[in-house]
């Protein structure tokens, strides 16, 4: 059984609205791959992605979403400021299909996420 992960680095989404980032997350994960951010997303991002794979549970066997993310959470304002700066405001993000992770183990510094067919 194969499981296939796709690596997004934090330049390739940066470029995007975050409405084409959203679209292109849930295109790949409706694909049965397991997206791995460079930095994560928003709240509002996550919010959003939530409100779009609700929308979407049930239609073509999709049956929804899991999500992990390493790091910590700024405010909008502190975001800007690090960006600008050149920083990364969020961790690292893993994103997968619901019928396809069996478990995720969380800790402040490792996350350890399980997949299998």
């Amino acid at each position: 059984m194969k499981v296939e992960l796709e690596f997004l680095s934090s330049k390739a989404v940066q470029r995007l609205q975050p409405e084409e980032k959203l679209a292109l997350i849930l295109k790949s994960v409706r694909k049965n791959k397991i997206i791995v951010l460079e930095e994560g997303l928003t709240r509002e991002e996550e919010r959003e992605l939530f409100t779009r794979v609700m929308k979407e549970i049930g239609k073509g066997g999709f049956t929804g979403i899991e999500i992990a993310s390493l790091g910590g959470d700024v405010d909008a304002f502190r975001a800007g400021i690090i960006r600008f700066l050149g920083g990364k405001s969020h961790g690292l993000t893993i994103i997968g299909p619901e019928k396809l992770v069996r478990e995720i183990k969380r800790d402040p510094e490792r996350i350890g996420f399980v997949a299998s067919k």
